[in-house]
């Protein structure tokens, strides 16, 4: 019997739905997928290169096709898939998913899993009190909410700060585009910067130490968060009975260009049975399993179809089609080779600045000259 070795993230999310998945493919093709788990920030900052030498299935950041790109640690998709099964997965992507893993002209890896950052709330302690639709109505909700010894929740931890940087001034008019010379404008950096500082000072006091788990966990079986802007959004926290208290989702304010999530499936180089590892990537991307079996195990599927599902949006109370157009207008993120380990920099030191309270002027002229030292380090 062919086995094959996968490596995920520790989550239902991100683990359930393939250990579902994966006996359906033994049970049907005779072929065994096993899964390993690494942590979330592992996730979104572990050596890619370094992970291909230790297994044949890998799920990845899409920031990281650079890295597969300049490497060759991942095998392009396009020598392994049909043209016509690249194009029908094309197709069936939710947002800008499958376009995330296309570099340079190749397909390094699927969309199975799609997210991006959005807004949660607890209906049973929302009322009827009205979701935010823009920044403004966020901070005018904080100060209604603080009447009520009620707060706003919010990620800030460094990766996430990082990423609400980006989608703030993405949806402000400047985003970080690859090959930009220029990493944000000024004016629109420091208003950025400015902004996520005030939600460290008006929202709930914990929120520099969470991840989107950490903060779900907490809104989900404590009473005291009412509402987060922005934040990777998790199927399973809409689900009946996955915690002590149900979160509903909502598109982020200003609904576009908050940044895309999600997680792609990819072949390694290291791979030694690479075609069936390719098939097996491309059925469980297909619209058939990712809107049954995935999806009911937990799963965040990076196929549309699943989104629109009726039966997927039950189970879920209208996740999918109450998030869908805030990733349908996703922001990508730079993609080349040093992006990677800058956004990593990035993420730590937007972090020191809200724990320390630095001039927000000069932070921005030092994530700008780290941000084209970037491009630099990749050249040599």
């Amino acid at each position: 019997m062919i086995t094959l070795k996968g490596i995920t993230w520790d989550h239902a999310r991100g683990y359930d739905p393939l250990i579902a998945a994966s006996a359906l493919y033994l049970e049907e093709k005779g072929v065994a997928v096993n899964w390993q788990k690494r942590s979330l920030t592992n996730f979104g900052d572990q050596s890619l290169e370094a992970l291909s030498k230790q297994f044949d299935l890998i799920i990845m950041d899409h920031p990281h096709a650079g890295v597969a790109e300049a490497s060759r640690c991942l095998l392009s998709l396009h020598n392994l898939l049909a043209a016509s099964t690249l194009q029908e997965l094309k197709n069936a992507s939710a947002g800008p998913s499958f376009e995330s893993y296309h570099y340079h002209g190749t397909q390094w890896a699927l969309p199975i899993d799609a997210a991006m950052q959005c807004a949660s709330y607890r209906p049973d302690l929302l009322g009827s009190l009205p979701i935010p639709s823009n920044w403004k109505e966020v901070f005018d909700l904080s100060n209604v909410l603080k009447r009520k010894n009620l707060c706003i929740g919010m990620a800030l931890c460094p990766t996430d700060c990082l990423c609400s940087f980006l989608s703030i001034t993405a949806q402000w008019g400047s985003p970080i585009t690859e090959n930009n010379p220029l990493l944000v404008s000024t004016e629109v950096g420091i208003k950025a910067l400015e902004m996520i500082r005030s939600m460290r000072d008006q929202f709930h006091p914990n929120v520099l130490d969470w991840n989107p788990i950490a903060l779900y966990d907490h809104m989900s079986t404590e009473n005291d968060i009412v509402y987060s802007p922005l934040a990777f959004c998790y199927t399973n926290y809409a689900r009946d009975a996955f915690r002590q208290n149900l979160l509903h989702f909502h598109t982020a304010p200003e609904i576009k260009n908050a940044v895309l999530g999600g997680a792609g499936i990819a072949v390694t180089a290291s791979c030694k049975e690479p075609q069936i590892a390719a098939d097996f990537a491309a059925w469980i991307c297909s619209n058939t399993i990712q809107s049954s079996i995935y999806v009911n195990a937990q799963g965040q599927p990076g196929n549309k179809f699943a989104w629109e599902d009726a039966a997927a949006n039950k189970l879920t109370h209208n996740f999918f089609s109450n998030t869908l157009a805030t990733l349908s207008n996703a922001y990508v993120r730079p993609r080349y080779q040093g992006w990677p380990k800058f956004q990593q920099w990035l993420g730590e030191k937007i972090h020191a600045f809200l724990v320390n309270d630095t001039p927000p002027e000069l932070l921005l002229k030092e994530l700008q000259e780290e941000y084209s030292a970037s491009y630099k380090k990749e050249n040599n």
